[in-house]
């Protein structure tokens, strides 16, 4: 039956979809997706996603897109394969999805079954959704044409047969072989899927290495072009001509199969691990609120872990609650605050918890259930949080580390753009820096906010590494005696040993300082230094990152040490120390040289400037500064007078002095140069124009406030949460994230959730310590 409806107009109803994202796999304002049991509506005039539960209403109410096309993807039944007739390993199978659709508009409250918008719901049908299109871009290789597509000459083609493999008849996934026409199936799969490998054989027989894959052509020139010499994808700038050659017209092609980094995203949404499996044990999963999981949307277990670890902090829990979702009216993908409250209800409401029973091809009458949770899916969080960062906007692994340094300087943007609490604060902390001269026992200090306490972790001994290349080179000599000889590579070993350790001993590195060649000014000469950190302020959470990633010989390697941790730890040992004020060391100017290496440099025709700045860059070293200068001679600004560089709040005592004959006290003349940054004629103009007697007085009493919070402040934390990176090499690996919560370990492992009865906090790689108040 038809229904008619007078918003079927160009007002209601955008009705062409190029171009435009269309968010058709979740609703934008919560994680309801159309996977669900009801599905979600897509506006047909904006695409917005929204559940029809409430944020569908909500969307046509505040912006009165009244029409909305319902999507419902559902799983097809697929026939049991036998027992036998499966591998070793298995793997659950992908999903086949059926789609269903209806048009409905919500002012009206009736459905819709107009033939003119068939057309619109089929483009919508066909579309890849906003996710994909920005996931698929990701998963791009950045390919460039090898010397195999510059050098190429085609012969002429004897048979034409595109339909076809010449081998084995299938007839998809076909490769063309550009150099002589020639059509070959694709490469074999693990499951026995895909091609017959005709095409890598041909290659192989012909040394003819460059194919096109047939049905990712398109009229705009571009298609999967794939060097098997290279063996990676490439650019064909001449595609359009080589295509030629065997009668293709580009301008006619019409894209009918999937691209390499369609199928390889496809493929990292779809694999799945059906059981959660910690140190080889097979863990329960638990379900319900604050023990959501998150999806790993391609490689994306680093992100996973961080927002787990930070969303399972009160504070943030609290500032970021659902309220600002009822007064907004931005679209939902493109406000942040949506975004960051969607997630914290996701993960802490238990709504999207839920528990499901797996598939299994092994299953059997009376086997034993696994349960899992899809967990949810962060395709806009992730966008609107890695926006301008290629790094992490692509699908590769990126470093957890990091990606908590991008979210928190996110969270800090975000609470100074909205007008929000500062929450940032709960991490940051004053830090003293303390540099003390071996030689003369001097001192310079430095005060500086940070917001991590990074940890040093010993390295292996030299006999560890010894014996694990002779342990590893006995497994390869193993290996070897079933191999051909030309499948045989030589004997490499890039990873160091695993050794035991332990999170004292990492503290009583950072304790031990670190040792700096530095000028002292008392001694007039290049000195070594002690560097030691201290805690002037404790934080309300300690994040600690533990540096286990090193540079050995310029190559990255991964310090596989077992830390072994306690629960409870006392940072008092890093409380700042008093010093003696007569040891302090006084900034004598920036000249931090030698008179004698000076005057060298400047026997050399050098101006006496551009010397200073080249010995001051090197410290003293006068071969690299000579060096320094010569590569620099055309840049004028080497000449330049210096600027006398102050070292903090470094007063300048003949200013003081002169501010004290006029009858002021030491201590005044000091404050204003403070708030003057050391300006003679700007200090005397403050002193004229405010109370010192009141101002001084009012800072002496917040330093005094701020020092009696410090010494009453505890110095005692409890470890709170650990996000662990599995695997030996600093080039692949696994992060997954464990939190303490109600007096128990949970094991956050991507969409698995499960109690930890022996977490693997010895592999940590960032500690987060609550403070005990």
């Amino acid at each position: 039956m038809t229904s008619i409806c007078e918003h079927i107009i160009e007002q209601h109803i955008t009705w062409s979809v190029q171009g435009q994202m269309i968010y058709k796999d979740q609703c934008t304002r919560c994680f309801v997706e159309a996977k669900s049991d009801n599905g979600i509506q897509v506006c047909l005039k904006c695409f917005n996603g929204g559940c029809i539960e409430m944020h569908s209403p909500q969307h046509s109410d505040q912006h009165n897109h009244y029409v909305v096309l319902n999507i419902r993807l559902f799983e097809i039944e697929q026939p049991q394969q036998k027992v036998e007739e499966i591998n070793k390993l298995v793997i659950a199978d992908i999903p086949q999805l059926e789609c269903e659709t209806s048009v409905t508009c919500l002012k009206c409250q009736k459905a819709l079954n107009s033939p003119e918008l068939d057309g619109l719901v089929q483009s919508i049908k066909q579309a890849n959704s906003a996710f994909k299109r920005q996931a698929i871009a990701q998963w791009e290789h950045t390919a460039q044409p090898c010397e195999h597509t510059l050098t190429m000459e085609q012969i002429p083609l004897v048979e034409k047969n595109l339909q076809k493999c010449r081998s084995c008849h299938l007839s998809s996934n076909l490769w063309l072989c550009l150099y002589c026409g020639h059509v070959g199936c694709g490469r074999k799969v693990y499951d026995g899927s895909g091609g017959n490998n005709h095409a890598v054989d041909h290659s192989k027989e012909f040394q003819h290495h460059l194919v096109v894959k047939l049905g990712t052509i398109t009229s705009d020139g571009k298609g999967d072009v794939f060097c098997y010499k290279c063996d990676d994808e490439v650019v064909d700038n001449f595609l359009k001509e080589h295509l030629a050659t065997y009668g293709i017209e580009i301008e006619k092609q019409v894209k009918t199969e999937k691209t390499i980094a369609e199928l390889t995203l496809d493929a990292n949404l779809s694999l799945q691990l059906s059981k959660l499996i910690e140190e080889g044990q097979v863990l329960d999963p638990i379900f319900g609120p604050e023990f959501t999981g998150i999806d790993n949307i391609g490689n994306t277990c680093y992100m996973n872990s961080v927002v787990q670890v930070l969303f399972s902090i009160p504070e943030f829990q609290k500032l970021y609650s659902l309220e600002h979702q009822f007064n907004c009216n931005r679209l939902p993908y493109n406000c942040i605050l949506c975004q960051i409250s969607k997630v914290n209800h996701g993960l802490n409401s238990g709504e999207f918890s839920i528990k499901k029973v797996a598939k299994s091809p092994l299953d059997t009458e009376g086997a034993q259930k696994d349960f899992y949770q899809d967990g949810i899916r962060l395709y806009d969080f992730k966008q609107l949080v890695a926006k301008g960062n290629q790094h992490f906007l692509s699908n590769h692994q990126q470093d957890a580390l990091e990606y908590w340094q991008l979210l928190n300087q996110f969270f800090q943007k975000t609470e100074k753009q909205f007008k929000l609490e500062q929450l940032s604060t709960i991490f940051s902390f004053d830090q003293t820096t303390i540099l003390q001269c071996v030689n003369c026992g001097g001192h310079k200090t430095n005060s500086v906010k940070n917001q991590e306490f990074k940890v040093p972790v010993e390295q292996p001994t030299q006999e560890q590494i010894n014996l694990y290349y002779a342990q590893e080179k006995q497994k390869y000599e193993e290996r070897i005696k079933t191999m051909r000889p030309e499948d045989i590579k030589p004997f490499e070993l890039n990873d160091l040993p695993e050794y035991d350790t332990t999170f004292e001993k990492c503290l009583q590195l950072v304790k031990e300082g670190e040792r700096v060649d530095m000028f002292c000014p008392k001694c007039q000469s290049l000195q070594l230094f002690v560097k030691q950190e201290y805690f002037k302020t404790f934080p309300k959470y300690l994040f600690v990152p533990v540096n286990r990633f090193v540079q050995e010989n310029w190559v990255p390697k991964k310090l596989n040490a077992s830390i072994k941790i306690q629960q409870f730890y006392d940072f008092a040992e890093f409380k700042e120390p008093v010093l003696q004020d007569k040891d302090a060391l006084k900034e004598q100017s920036a000249q931090e040289y030698t008179e004698e290496n000076l005057q060298t440099l400047i026997g050399m025709g050098f101006g006496e400037n551009r010397c200073k700045r080249a010995l001051i860059k090197y410290k003293n070293d006068v071969e690299a500064a000579m060096m320094f200068i010569m590569e620099s001679l055309d840049d004028p600004t080497q000449d330049q007078p210096l600027q006398q560089k102050q070292q903090g709040q470094q007063i300048n005592e003949e200013f003081v002095e002169q501010i004290v004959v006029m009858g002021f006290s030491p201590e005044q003349a000091k404050f204003a140069l403070s708030k003057t940054d050391n300006n003679l004629e700007r200090a005397m103009d403050y002193i004229f124009n405010h109370d010192l007697e009141a101002e001084m007085s009012q800072t002496q009493e917040k330093q005094q406030q701020k020092q009696d919070q410090f010494e009453n402040q505890t110095s005692k934390y409890e470890l709170f949460a650990c996000i662990v990176h599995l695997g030996k090499s600093v080039h692949c690996g696994h992060y997954v994230s464990y939190i303490r919560k109600n007096g128990e370990w949970i094991l956050f492992n991507d969409s698995k959730v499960a109690k930890s009865a022996e977490p693997a906090l010895h592999k940590g790689y960032m500690y987060i310590f609550r403070r005990l108040d």
